[in-house]
């Protein structure tokens, strides 16, 4: 699946996407604000995104999910400030705490694509995935 991380930390970001990789996921870039995010999406055409809430220069990552959940891709937050289901108002399809574990990772990113591939084995939410 690819995958477009939106994380203004350097080492989460690099960490997250190493993991990702290990597990057999295109990485399609990492954002660290708005802009960006969204300009990769819009060159990339990720199947899904992780998003954290807190980003750089001013940016929201309620925000960059509202964009990319118009632009037709799905995000999970991965987050150390998660919102509630009214701050999310419908544009994640929920939320990884950190820190949260490689294994959780992974797993919510296997999710998600059992939710958006009927031919994929369906996979049970992950421990530590909170819906919203």
């Amino acid at each position: 699946m690819k995958i477009l991380i939106i994380e203004d930390e350097f080492l989460i970001a690099e960490g997250v996407s190493l993991t990702l990789q290990s597990a057999g996921h295109a990485v399609t870039g990492i954002a660290e604000d708005l802009p960006t995010a969204l300009a990769l999406a819009g060159r990339e055409k990720p199947d899904m995104a992780f998003v954290d809430i807190k980003l750089a220069n001013g940016s929201n990552g309620l925000d960059v999910a509202r964009e990319l959940k118009a632009m037709g891709i799905p995000c999970v937050f991965a987050t150390g400030n998660p919102p509630s289901k009214t701050q999310a108002g419908g544009v994640g399809l929920g939320y990884i705490a950190k820190p949260f574990s490689p294994r959780v990772l992974v797993q919510t990113a296997a999710f998600v694509a059992g939710i958006l591939s009927p031919c994929a084995p369906s996979a049970a939410a992950p421990n530590g995935f909170v819906a919203l």
